[in-house]
């Protein structure tokens, strides 16, 4: 099968797992922070690194996380790895609506000599990617589980460091680069004041 449909065939596949999974809502890109932006008025702004499952074998796929709003139960997608890139880390800041948040789904697609293989892994603090998948092999349904999510708030006006997100591995975690890392965005985002920036990572 040509690579171009094996990727079609996977998407087809795994998109109505998307929409059952969010319950039918839409799914909202959060806007990017570009270059020459400052804060909007009454959003807050969040950055970090993103540190992806794979490099090279990436393939130029994009990859994203999925957040959702628990106030208002909306669904938000972060492309923390853009379309052509295959670097292992990533920088990524966003615009974002006050609330508070719970990380949901890490959407990736791992390169293959076929195409492209998509995984939608489930983001959790007391199940790593692995455990869940051996779980649904034995049959066990993810609504049944007591999944805990990872979750972060923020207020408007303001900017957040919200850390390292390691997703190098199946087992999820954050950490607090602060003070080694804004160097790296401050050079890109000149509108941006990272010292006054307030640190909080997910939870």
């Amino acid at each position: 099968m040509p690579s171009k449909y094996w990727v079609i065939a996977c998407l087809s596949l795994i998109l109505p797992y998307i929409a059952s999974a969010q319950k039918q809502k839409a799914i909202t890109p959060l806007e990017p922070v570009y270059h020459t932006e400052a804060l909007q008025p009454g959003s807050a702004a969040i950055y970090g690194n993103f540190i992806q499952r794979l490099g090279f074998s990436s393939g130029g796929y994009a990859q994203e996380i999925y957040l959702r709003n628990i106030t208002t139960d909306k669904i938000y997608s972060m492309r923390v790895k853009a379309t052509m890139k295959s670097a292992k880390e990533n920088v990524f800041c966003f615009h974002l609506p006050p609330g508070e948040y719970e990380l949901r789904q890490y959407y990736w697609t791992q390169s293959k000599w076929y195409g492209g293989m998509v995984h939608l892994e489930q983001i959790t603090k007391n199940y790593s990617f692995d455990e869940l998948e051996k779980l649904a092999k034995e049959g066990k349904k993810e609504y049944n589980l007591d999944l805990q999510r990872f979750t972060f708030s923020v207020q408007p006006d303001t900017l957040y460091y919200v850390g390292t997100w390691h997703f190098e591995s199946a087992t999820v975690s954050f950490s607090d680069d602060k003070a080694a890392f804004d160097p790296k965005p401050a050079k890109f985002y000149k509108k941006l004041d990272f010292t006054a920036a307030q640190t909080i990572l997910p939870q």
